[in-house]
C-alpha cells in the first residue's frame, strides 16, 4: 500500500515541476541517458535524505512520546497528516485559481537554472561531467520541494523501504517522461488535470493515514 502511495504522490508532484523541466531542457541538448542518470541519482539521494529525516522524527517521537490525557499521541503520524492535508489543499487551490502561470513560472525558473549549465561535448569524460553537473543542478533545485517534504511525511508514518521504493519509482517514471519528451506532456495532460489529481491524492492519503492512527 505504502509503495503505491509513495509512487503516486511523487509522480504527480514531479510532473510539471521545476526539476521536470530542468531534465527536459537538458535532454534537449545532451544525451537523454546521461541526463537521466544525473537527474535520477540526484532525486535518489534526495529521497534517501528525506526518508532518513522522516525516520529520525519517528524515532524521536518513540523515545520522547508526547502524552495528552494519559495517552501517548503519535506526533509523527499527526504531523504527516497535517503536511499531506496542507499540500493537498494548496495544490487544489492553485489548480482552481491558476490559468497556467504556475507551470510557466516553473519552466522559466528551470530555463534560468539551465542557462548556466556547462555540460556538453562527447566522450566518457564529457558524459561524466554532464552527469555530475546535472546531479548538482537537480539536487539544489529539489531541496525543500514539495516531493521532498512529502517523502519526509510518508517516511515518518510508514515503512521506510516502501517509501524509498515507491518514491524512486515515481521519480524514475517522471524523469523518464521528461528526458524522452517532457515538452509533449501538455498535449496529453493539462497542468490543471495533473494538479487536481495530485491534490486529491494528497488528501486521500492523509485520510488513510488518519484512519490508521485512529484504528
Amino acid at each position: 500500500m505504502i509503495l503505491a502511495q509513495a509512487f503516486l504522490l511523487i509522480f504527480f508532484s514531479e510532473l510539471g515541476d521545476k526539476t521536470f523541466f530542468i531534465a527536459a531542457l537538458l535532454a534537449a541538448r545532451n544525451s537523454a541517458a546521461v541526463v537521466f542518470a544525473g537527474t535520477f541519482t540526484a532525486l535518489g539521494a534526495m529521497t534517501i535524505i528525506s526518508v532518513v529525516l522522516g525516520r529520525t522524527f519517528h524515532y524521536i517521537d518513540e523515545i520522547l512520546p508526547f502524552s495528552f490525557g494519559g495517552n501517548d499521541l503519535p506526533i509523527d503520524d499527526i504531523a504527516a497528516v497535517c503536511l499531506l492535508i496542507y499540500f493537498g489543499v494548496t495544490t487544489l487551490l492553485d489548480a482552481s485559481s491558476s490559468d497556467g502561470l504556475k507551470g510557466e513560472e516553473e519552466q522559466k525558473e528551470a530555463e534560468l537554472a539551465v542557462s548556466e549549465f556547462s555540460g556538453n561535448g562527447s566522450g566518457i569524460l564529457a558524459a561524466a561531467s554532464t552527469v555530475f553537473s546535472t546531479f548538482l543542478l537537480v539536487f539544489v533545485a529539489e531541496w525543500g520541494d514539495k516531493s521532498f517534504f512529502s517523502t519526509i511525511a510518508l517516511a515518518a508514518a510508514s515503512s521506510p523501504l516502501g517509501v524509498i521504493g515507491g518514491a524512486l519509482a515515481g521519480h524514475g517514471v517522471a524523469t523518464l517522461l521528461a528526458v524522452l519528451g517532457g515538452s509533449l506532456l501538455g498535449t496529453f495532460l493539462s497542468e490543471k488535470v495533473i494538479a487536481y489529481v495530485g491534490g486529491t491524492l494528497f488528501l486521500v492519503f492523509a485520510a488513510v493515514t488518519l484512519v490508521e492512527i485512529v484504528t
